[in-house]
């Protein structure tokens, strides 16, 4: 949903977990693409889901933080079917097919108000990325939830801690050096850490640092406003999840100062920001299918005040900016809706597409439908750059993003001018 790295395609990417409620999603995904094929057949429903879900999973091959999942392109298609089936029954129920649908002029009226207030809720000003909401409260631990709950199995031989952000060059200078003892003779004494340590050695689940030291670390890495975790592990088993927290900066499974930590054979590192949110989240970081048994990884994980960055083997495996600006829901709109709802801030582009179109609907019911079909569809486009341009203008601050959604609106826009009927003197 949003502008993407690309990596070399691998079929090692695939990962099938099966998740009933990713599952349930995918087939409301895919259901207004039945809908709209209703009138058509059920095999060409079925042919259609499969292609496009087929297609977009195998583009995933080749997209960095995509995980393509053959799930997917079941759920996907059965979507399509499930779309075509609901259509069906309707049609059967009102006994004859509908080719149109009636707007009332003032009830599609309210739909242009409508749309420019819900454009004005999306923007927020800009959210702070530095690490002024951590709590000194939280314990540094390894191994899992301080909890209990979600306990990570596996070996963690050395972990370092630094105040300031690698780059690149830098961590693939330390990929090949095999141990932490060597990082600190290169970085120089860490911040907190754990050298050369053998399997047992760590207690797990319980605070690393004394009261003082924690305090320490946390004064240090809250005036630095940067982060490099350097992690050398291996895993015992790669369906662990929640994510099972190998080294966290943590009291809760809900609140964290940073987490690094494994879900199947990814992992996802979160950082807490005034912008991420309490638990990191926003947006989240996870890697494609990185980890295999009986391996033992270095993972450097970094904050550089702005963006997050995930290697393995010194490798850059995920990436998120948490600075960026982006479009969200308001928090009072947020708080309402029920918590498995499947809307998160990386995939808002959908609101501001319904919003174009809500746009459009509004500026026709007001100015009527001109005649011509060049002037609808110029109208309605332009719906789409107003919506679009002030997403773009007080919202984002990444072009490639910015530009997405102004084609996105723009398209919006143009479809459903091209899906009105013409004017008559009461409905659109």
């Amino acid at each position: 949903m949003v502008p993407i790295e690309l990596r070399r395609p691998s079929l090692s990417y695939i990962h099938d977990p099966f998740d009933p409620a990713d599952i349930f999603n995918n087939i409301l995904l895919y259901m207004p693409l039945g809908i709209a094929l209703a009138r058509t057949s059920w095999l060409r429903a079925l042919l259609a889901g499969l292609s496009l879900a087929t297609v977009a999973e195998t583009l995933q091959l080749g997209y960095v933080d995509r995980v393509p999942s053959f799930w997917d392109i079941a759920s996907n298609t059965a979507g399509a079917v499930v779309g075509y089936l609901v259509a069906r029954l309707f049609v059967a129920r009102k006994g004859k097919e509908p080719v149109s649908l009636p707007l009332y002029r003032p009830l599609a009226a309210a739909a242009a108000p409508l749309a420019v207030l819900g454009t004005l809720a999306l923007l927020h000003p800009r959210v702070p990325s530095d690490f002024s909401n951590w709590s000194p409260a939280f314990h540094l631990a390894a191994g899992n939830e301080l909890t209990g709950n979600r306990a990570w199995s596996g070996t963690i031989s050395g972990f370092s801690i630094y105040p300031f952000a690698l780059s690149s060059p830098q961590i693939g200078q330390l990929a090949g050096l095999g141990d932490g003892s060597k990082a600190a003779a290169i970085l120089g004494k860490p911040l907190a850490g754990a050298i050369g340590t053998q399997e047992g050695t760590l207690p797990f689940g319980r605070p690393l640092l004394s009261r003082p030291e924690e305090l320490t670390l946390y004064q240090t890495l809250v005036k630095q406003n940067q982060l490099t975790l350097l992690v050398w592990f291996r895993t015992d088993s790669l369906k662990q999840n929640g994510p099972a927290r190998i080294v966290t900066y943590s009291q809760d499974p809900r609140n964290r100062n940073f987490t690094l930590g494994q879900i199947g054979s990814t992992l996802t590192f979160r950082v807490r920001t005034p912008a991420s949110g309490p638990n990191g989240a926003e947006p989240p970081l996870y890697t494609g299918p990185v980890l295999s048994l009986n391996h033992i990884y270095f993972v450097a994980a970094t904050y550089d005040g702005r963006v997050s960055r995930l290697y393995v083997d010194g490798k850059l495996a995920a990436h998120a900016d948490l600075g960026a600006e982006r479009p969200r829901l308001p928090h009072r709109v947020w708080s309402m809706l029920p918590g498995s709802l499947p809307i998160r801030q990386i995939e808002l582009c959908g609101a501001e597409v319904l919003l174009s179109g809500l746009f459009a609907i509004g500026i026709f019911a007001v100015s009527g439908v001109p005649p011509r079909r060049l002037e609808r569809y110029l109208t309605g486009m332009a719906a789409g750059v107003a919506i679009g341009a002030i997403v773009w203008i007080f919202a984002v601050s990444d072009p490639w993003l910015g530009s997405r959604i102004l084609l996105e609106c723009v398209a919006a826009g143009w479809l459903i001018s091209a899906s009105v009927a013409a004017d008559t003197s009461d409905v659109v």
